[in-house]
């Protein structure tokens, strides 16, 4: 199954993800029940599938349009006598 989220749509799954993983560790330390640690990795896991594929996209989109990019400046060189020059005439 395929599904096509924006990057918004991502970012609040990842932090509904990270509340409900939190919430599942706090309940643990209450109950002491191995299913509520059960779920907090289960949210764990999914919030690294997903975070993972955000991270792709968005490194796909700074490839894109270049971001990242950068220039030998070592090799970069600027003629000082072809800047322009005004004259008071």
């Amino acid at each position: 199954m395929k599904i096509e989220l924006t990057d918004d749509e991502v970012t609040t799954i990842l932090v509904a993800l990270d509340n409900y993983g939190q919430q599942a560790r706090e309940e643990w330390l209450i109950t002491r029940d191995d299913d509520d640690l059960t779920q907090a990795g289960s949210a764990e896991w999914c919030w690294q599938k997903l975070f993972g594929v955000q991270q792709e996209f968005r490194n796909s989109i700074a490839d894109a349009i270049g971001e990242g990019e950068t220039t030998n400046l070592a090799t970069a060189s600027v003629d000082p006598f072809g800047l322009p020059t005004w004259s008071d005439t």
